[in-house]
């Protein structure tokens, strides 16, 4: 992979598969992935793959 551009200016804040500029927005990402509402929520799962879910590293699937 080769990524370019400006330099991203501030922290970075990381988490399993997330990454943000605050913890706030890290938080946020966490719980809608926690929460698993995939029709409603902050996430979406690709077209006909109702079939699979990882669950966030500690924290029981719902």
């Amino acid at each position: 992979m080769l990524l370019g551009g400006e330099t991203l200016n501030g922290p970075r804040y990381i988490s399993w598969n997330f990454v943000a500029s605050s913890q706030e927005k890290l938080e946020a990402a966490k719980q809608a992935w926690v929460e698993a509402d995939f029709e409603n929520g902050r996430f979406r799962l690709p077209p006909a793959d109702d079939a699979e879910f990882i669950p966030f590293p500690g924290k029981p699937a719902k």
